[in-house]
C-alpha cells in the first residue's frame, strides 16, 4: 500500500498498490527514444499512443526524456 505525504493542506491518502499506476520513462536522444516507442508497440508491451512526447532535460543539448503511465489493474 502506498501513503501519501500528509500535511496541512492536503489531507493523507492511501492508494491501494493494484491501482497505483504503472510509470516508465525513457531518457535519451529524441531518435533513441522513438525508436524504443516504436519497438515496444512491436512486441505489444504498449502503444505508442501511451506515450507523452519526449520532452528536452534541462541542461542538456541533446537528452530527451518520455513518459509512459498505465493502470496495473486493466493490463
Amino acid at each position: 500500500m502506498f501513503t501519501g505525504f500528509g500535511g496541512t493542506d492536503r489531507p493523507e491518502t492511501s492508494i491501494d498498490d493494484s491501482r497505483r499506476p504503472f510509470q516508465i520513462y525513457l531518457l535519451g536522444t529524441r531518435e533513441d527514444i522513438q525508436s524504443t516507442i516504436n519497438q515496444l508497440q512491436v512486441v505489444r508491451f504498449c502503444e505508442r499512443i501511451r506515450w507523452s512526447p519526449p520532452i528536452p532535460v534541462l541542461g542538456s543539448d541533446w537528452k530527451y526524456i518520455s513518459m509512459m503511465e498505465r493502470d496495473r489493474a486493466l493490463e
